[in-house]
């Protein structure tokens, strides 16, 4: 599944606005990763990518070529098809498919790149994301693509495509909100399975199942069941011990949709009640949860965010007799109080003090995390940041 044509090439154009005159950029959807013998681990294209063209295929390459009079060129280079592994893993993307999936005319062949980079005259930067997976690099071995790269100024692209992921537009923000939705449904249907005895790892799999018999494309990143105290750990996801009576179960979790995460974070007691004691806790998360959708607003900073769930927190808690060692915190508190959601669940962002603008998506989640109770409670929700504060999705 993809967005529309239109909003690849939107991204494209956005994106080649931000570069210099007589530049060439670079970009790879990523090389498949031998798992063991004839296996692969399941490719996933970079996402930077797929923002620019919404392919997901295998080793393909796009180039963007802006000239010195502010024009740009935007080229796809795919593999050859290959009829006899075809047999095997089925067809390979063509021509046509790409055209129609990024509204790009220009489609080469892998083997083709150097000839057609090569027509690009008096290039004088060069345009690599440096934060990519290994796998995701674009690598050659090509004589006159490395004459190009050592005769060029290399530029890091990803703090250019930080900027722009981190602004939705609509399209992105429905696709969210579908995988929200989604989510939501597979939490409540995953609740009558909740009880003494049940495994966590049987939780897990109900909701990965869940989520693609509703057609999306599976889990935003792996589901987290953490009851009792494995609840106190952030990214526990063994999911291997048996629900007990008393204890709460803390799920994180998401469905992806279109390529963009839902991300939410909800407790529950196993037995169906809380003790008073779990109870207390649970309404002071729920609390602070609920000014913080009032803070949440164009300007606001997210350090500044931050501290202010620490210090209510704090406050909540010590009133509520849950006084931490030395009135810190960080002993229960131990996580940002949220980050940008899109097509990765943590998605980019510009390096430096995050403030809140209209188009974010942003999650809200705090929690509390007492070891020594064998406690862990969040409350996770995506909202969307709006013209007067946010929408909670």
């Amino acid at each position: 599944m993809a967005l529309s044509q239109h909003f690849y090439q939107q991204n494209r154009k956005k994106l080649a606005d931000r570069l210099a005159n007589n530049s060439l950029t670079i970009l790879f959807s990523g090389r498949e990763i031998e798992m063991t013998a004839d296996a692969s681990y399941p490719f996933f294209a970079n996402n930077n990518f797929y923002y620019l063209t919404g392919i997901r295929a295998p080793e393909v390459v796009l180039v963007i070529i802006k000239n010195h009079h502010n024009d740009c060129a935007y080229q796809l280079f795919i593999e050859s098809a290959d009829p006899l592994k075809e047999k095997w893993v089925g067809k390979k993307i063509n021509r046509d498919a790409a055209k129609a999936v990024s509204g790009i005319d220009e489609v080469y062949y892998v083997k083709d790149l150097p000839k057609e980079i090569a027509r690009a005259a008096a290039v004088q930067t060069v345009y690599f994301d440096f934060k990519t997976p290994k796998h995701q690099s674009f690598k050659t071995t090509d004589e006159g693509l490395k004459k190009i790269l050592k005769q060029s100024e290399l530029k890091d692209l990803h703090p250019i495509l930080a900027g722009l992921r981190l602004i939705k537009s609509a399209e992105e923000m429905c696709a969210i909100a579908k995988a929200n939705a989604v989510t939501k449904k597979g939490i409540e249907e995953m609740k009558a399975f909740i009880k003494s005895g049940t495994y966590e790892y049987e939780l897990a799999a109900f909701f990965e199942y869940y989520v693609k018999k509703e057609g999306t494309e599976g889990l935003a990143f792996e589901t987290i069941v953490a009851s009792g105290q494995n609840a106190t750990v952030l990214h526990y996801v063994s999911n291997h011990c048996q629900l007990k009576s008393g204890d709460l179960v803390l799920f994180d979790l998401g469905a992806r949709v279109d390529g963009y995460c839902g991300d939410v974070s909800r407790t529950f007691p196993v037995s169906g009640e809380m003790s008073r004691q779990q109870e207390k806790l649970y309404e002071i998360v729920e609390a602070v949860q609920k000014e913080l959708f009032v803070a949440y607003k164009p300007g606001a900073v997210m350090k500044d965010l931050q501290q202010l769930t620490k210090e209510l927190f704090l406050e909540k808690c010590c009133r509520a007799g849950f006084v931490p060692e030395n009135n810190d915190i960080t002993e229960f508190y131990y996580h940002g109080i949220g980050h940008p959601l899109g097509l990765d669940t943590h998605d980019l962002r510009p390096e430096g003090d995050l403030i809140l603008a209209p188009g974010m998506v942003m999650t809200v989640e705090p929690g509390l995390y007492l070891e020594k109770l064998g406690i862990g409670i969040r409350i996770e929700d995506d909202v969307v940041i709006t013209d007067g504060g946010c929408t909670v999705l």
